[in-house]
């Protein structure tokens, strides 16, 4: 598809620390990320990557409660302040439906405006989505402002991937967390617990939901490729990103069986760790992917 060109209009993504883009993937493509925050037993933590993440995920596992909090507004002043030397903000958050953040931002970017009344255009854009699902977003609005896409066009392609192209399958061996933080209901959590039928979920028109339930793993891993082959067609090139905690041997052969799918041209294989603000939500006994079709990050 060919695109008008913008010449010397300067774009920049911000985005926040939900997305789960590496800090290299946030230097390659120059990504600017609001923290939010993690409360473990009462403690505010920064998500900022300045605790690894095995020694997080040993908090979580170690934790009496555990919930997440918001960007504060100074920090989103901030990355909008730093960056007034643009002439267009595109901001892409957390769904809308999944958390307060956006609304955290409109109502600072609100303020900022009365404030500085030259500021730079912004647009808030809603992903839908969590973790890597906001991360392909953001890969690819980066992509497009590097070929000089002007920013009503990135946003259609935004739409047309968010809607049409990114998918998310996840489960969960230990419903807990899900089950304090009201992500799942008791008889959900109860089934899971005495029979080990855990949830395949994935999000749907921005809310994370069961589409399945499985007794067992490889019944569980059988649901994933089911679903899958119903999304993606036949000459689809995937590009696949492998979440997980700990690594282990059941994550291997859950990503073994995806790998050797029939029918799926896979352009790239990742693996990235679930970030502190899903592993709050979901403990660490989570393993899954996210798929994008025609995404290349080379």
């Amino acid at each position: 598809m060919k695109f008008q060109q913008l010449g010397s209009v300067k774009i920049k993504i911000i985005t926040d620390s939900t997305c789960n883009l590496s800090p290299e993937q946030v230097k390659k493509y120059d990504i600017e990320v609001i923290p939010c925050y993690t409360v473990i037993d009462g403690n505010d933590i920064l998500d900022d990557g300045s605790i690894p993440q095995s020694e997080f995920y040993d908090m979580i596992d170690n934790s009496k409660k555990s919930q997440t909090s918001l960007p504060t507004p100074s920090s989103i002043w901030k990355a909008i302040e730093k960056h007034q030397d643009y002439d267009h903000l595109i901001m892409i958050h957390v769904g809308e439906k999944l958390s307060g953040t956006i609304n955290a931002i409109r109502s600072v970017i609100k303020q900022f405006k009365r404030k500085n009344p030259e500021c730079p255009g912004i647009t808030v854009y809603d992903s839908n989505g969590v973790s890597l699902v906001a991360g392909y977003l953001v890969m690819i609005a980066k992509q497009l402002v590097d070929q000089g896409v002007e920013v009503d066009l990135i946003i259609k392609e935004l739409d047309e991937n968010r809607d049409n192209d990114i998918k998310v399958f996840l489960t969960v061996s230990d419903l807990k967390k899900l089950f304090e933080g009201g992500r799942i209901g008791r008889a959900t959590y109860m089934l899971g617990d005495l029979l080990h039928a855990y949830p395949v979920l994935s999000l749907v028109d921005g809310t994370l939901v069961p589409v399945g339930r499985e007794i067992g793993f490889e019944r569980t891993i059988g649901k994933i490729i089911r679903l899958i082959q119903e999304f993606y067609n036949e000459g689809d090139e995937i590009h696949i990103s492998f979440a997980q905690t700990r690594p282990n041997e059941r994550n291997e052969h859950f990503r073994n069986k995806i790998v050797h799918m029939e029918k799926l041209r896979i352009t790239k294989i990742e693996d990235f760790l679930i970030g502190n603000i899903i592993a709050c939500h979901t403990g660490t006994q989570v393993f899954g992917l996210v798929i994008a079709r025609n995404f290349r990050d080379d």
